[in-house]
């Protein structure tokens, strides 16, 4: 389904039907509110409430209350409201619990492997990666269609709660509850009612228990509450010439830095001074830095920026971890082979007497880096997701598929099929980065983004916090 941003926030369609998920009644031109009523007959069988206009226009279906009877004898709920179990985990990569299945861990450096593989066949120059331990966390049937936002969300805490630079980021995102995608709602329900972003409550309440889209001005709204500084940046490109690369130029402007926020008025003047990240970058063709990954939103997805490469034209392409793009079995075992080794190498090096990484203390102290001035009120945006072009390329390493899933063989599977269960999958580098690849094709279809980024900054203090419950985004157009 398509929808549009309004107001920093995603909203359906308003010719799109809106069908009851009971009765099926057309509920499309019922406010909020009303919905809610509807819903709550089917599932309390008590009275629905009479409104004034809307109750008028769209009467309920007559057979609305045997639906309800029926469905509470089979005890069955919309899908929404219960999530099979085990599906809305959390983790992040210093617990010593093995990933759920659609958290995938390892892929920052296997697409270095093949970003170094690329620009030894000329088609990459350089390129730029996020902190190492970064996840690709994928949506689940439950959240298909409206989860991104959640599941960018979980993206950007299990780097948050795993990185080094502020430790006390950690128990901030794990007390009182932990994230998860109907934890966010009640993070969110929890912010509105401290005071934060009244005008997201106001469009959106009731948020818990329902599948309302969210967009970064309310997962901003999610970290500030708790004291993580986050930072919104709009960016209006039918009024720049540069187009899309006004956008990347402000990304390789980011992950020039070390930290800290980011420098906009060099992005704007397109004038930038040499950093020691970029006499770094010039000894590698591809580098991993400590940078948080980047949650990019549009009206039509989110997705989370996890680096950039600079092709052998020299056009920028973002990388980028989709949440709704499941990657293929061989790549997520590939990754999880590679986050596997690199757990083996830390683990040899630690200090037998060190604290397991789970607590928070044994975290490192990072520099503090103070906040900047609030920003201007941030711009509304409409725009939508296309996929990227691929880019050619031979070069592959093989993976063993044989055991994903851990699937049984059938007693009555023939010798043949046996045999290509077995068979190892080629995974080509051309392959691998396409699966990451938006290109600035795709981005100049639309001309308004919005990103949210973490200057890892020390916790907000309460001014900071208040001052934070009005939503502000940097516009740079």
């Amino acid at each position: 389904m398509s929808y549009t941003l309004s107001g920093g926030r995603i909203d359906a369609p308003k010719s799109a039907p809106f069908p009851c998920q009971f009765c099926s009644a057309n509920l499309d031109r019922l406010g909020v509110h009303e919905r809610e009523q509807h819903y709550e007959k089917h599932l309390t069988d008590a009275p629905i409430a009479s409104s004034s206009t809307s109750s008028r226009k769209n009467p309920v279906d007559k057979n609305s209350a045997t639906d309800s009877k029926s469905s509470k004898k089979f005890n069955w709920k919309p899908d929404w409201l219960s999530v099979p179990k085990g599906q809305d985990e959390f983790w992040y990569p210093a617990q010593d619990l093995p990933p759920p299945h659609n958290y995938t861990p390892g892929l920052i450096p296997l697409l270095k492997t093949h970003l170094n593989k690329s620009h030894l066949k000329g088609n990459t120059r350089r390129a730029v990666l996020c902190y190492e331990r970064a996840v690709l966390v994928t949506r689940e049937v439950w959240d298909a269609g409206w989860g991104c936002g959640y599941r960018n969300f979980l993206m950007a805490c299990t780097t948050l709660m795993d990185q080094h630079i502020q430790p006390m980021y950690f128990p901030l995102l794990d007390h009182p509850i932990p994230p998860s995608v109907r934890n966010l709602q009640d993070w969110i329900e929890a912010a509105w009612r401290e005071g934060f972003d009244p005008e997201g409550a106001e469009q959106l309440r009731p948020l818990a228990g329902s599948k309302k889209w969210i967009g970064t001005s309310d997962v901003q709204v999610a970290f500030t509450s708790r004291g993580i500084p986050a930072k919104l940046v709009d960016f209006d490109l039918k009024k720049n010439a540069r187009g899309a690369n006004l956008l990347t130029d402000w990304v390789v402007e980011y992950f020039s830095q070390s930290q800290g926020s980011v420098n906009t008025s060099n992005v704007v003047k397109n004038v930038r001074a040499k950093t020691i990240n970029e006499v770094l970058f010039g000894a590698s063709p591809v580098t991993i830095t400590a940078r948080m990954p980047l949650i990019l939103q549009h009206a039509g997805h989110s997705r989370t920026i996890v680096g950039y490469e600079v092709s052998k034209t020299g056009l920028v392409n973002l990388l980028v971890f989709d949440p709704g793009r499941v990657p293929r079995k061989c790549l997520r075992k590939a990754g999880i082979e590679v986050f596997s080794a690199m757990n083996a190498r830390r683990n040899a090096h630690a200090s037998p007497t060190a604290e397991t990484s789970n607590s928070p203390s044994t975290k490192r102290p990072g520099t503090p880096v103070s906040l900047d001035t609030l920003p201007l009120k941030r711009s509304r945006v409409d725009v939508q997701y296309d996929d990227a072009q691929p880019e050619n390329g031979t070069e592959v390493i093989v993976v063993d598929d044989s055991d994903d899933e851990n699937v049984p063989a059938s007693e009555n599977t023939s010798p043949d099929r046996k045999k290509k269960k077995t068979e190892p999958q080629k995974l080509a580098t051309s392959d691998v980065l396409q699966f990451f690849r938006l290109d600035p094709k795709t981005l100049e279809k639309k001309k308004a983004y919005q990103i949210l980024y973490f200057p890892m900054s020390p916790p907000m203090d309460d001014a900071e916090k208040r001052r934070a419950r009005v939503v502000y985004g940097e516009k740079i157009s």
